[in-house]
């Protein structure tokens, strides 16, 4: 909804009738969104057999820490600007 309601309406020609614009924008956007969906889940199923050695799921997991980690202490490092407020 939120999509349709404050995404879509930048595309549309307020010059041509509004509804037919919308009906392509909205198929246009549903149809990619279930390729991205159908895409995750093809994915995920061939993840599922490469995770299910312990070894990969115990390195996966320290490189997402790692990963949090550096981005959580970039956060505390990080100088905040005065110039926004």
């Amino acid at each position: 909804m939120l999509i349709f309601t404050a995404f879509l309406p930048q595309f549309v020609d307020l010059s041509k009738p509004a509804g037919p614009q919308f009906a392509i924008l909205g198929l246009l956007f549903l149809g990619l969104e279930w390729i991205a969906i159908a895409a995750y889940a093809y994915i995920g199923s061939h993840l599922r057999s490469w995770f299910a050695v312990p070894e990969r799921q115990r390195a996966f997991n320290r490189i997402c820490a790692s990963l949090l980690g550096t981005a959580g202490v970039g956060l505390l490092v990080a100088r905040r600007s005065t110039a926004g407020a």
